[in-house]
């Protein structure tokens, strides 16, 4: 079976759980991404027996210069999370501005509805799988959510232990079968 692996950073890292579902896998996620770029990873669908979908959450703002991580090349494309930003804002000049942008002016109910239509538009797939690894209270339109095996088990390969990869692909491979 060929499958397309689109998302964030919890489906990244072919060393995880990618690597133990045991197919012929095309990694497109990327660290940091949010849903818009996700959406965009999607080309030529038609090609794969499966897609799956590890959405983001909803509190990524898209940009598309981020001043911390432009540079890094794990994260060429990252947008901008609200925790992610208050931490660099300690150092960064830009980032207070950034930080001080999404505290005074970023409209969460608006996010949440940008989100909502991206995730809409990524459930319409036919042979896609989605999923979530994120706040289950953010992310509740996503009906498979990984967030407790990600609590129980954080670590350094799509923030996961190895355990925490083991799980998710058994729990991935049970999906395929379907």
């Amino acid at each position: 079976m060929r499958i397309l692996i689109v998302g964030d950073s919890f489906s990244a890292n072919a060393l995880g759980w990618p690597s133990m579902i045991g197919h012929d896998i095309v990694i497109k996620a990327q660290n940091g991404v949010g849903e818009y770029k996700i959406f965009k990873q999607l080309e030529n669908v038609e090609e794969y027996d499966k897609v799956l979908v590890c959405h983001t959450s909803p509190w990524r703002l898209h940009t598309k210069f981020h001043p911390i991580h432009d540079a890094n090349i794990e994260r060429p494309n990252c947008d901008f999370l609200l925790s992610d930003v208050e931490y660099h804002a300690k150092n960064n000049k830009e980032m207070k501005l950034v930080y001080s942008y999404m505290k005074k002016y970023m409209d969460l109910e608006y996010q949440k509805f940008i989100y909502n239509c991206i995730v809409d538009k990524l459930l319409e797939i036919d042979n896609a799988i989605n999923f979530t690894f994120h706040n289950k209270e953010d992310t509740k339109e996503i009906l498979i959510n990984f967030y407790d095996i990600w609590q129980n088990n954080k670590g350094n390969i799509n923030h996961m232990n190895i355990k925490g990869n083991e799980l998710v692909a058994e729990e991935i491979k049970k999906l395929l079968q379907c």
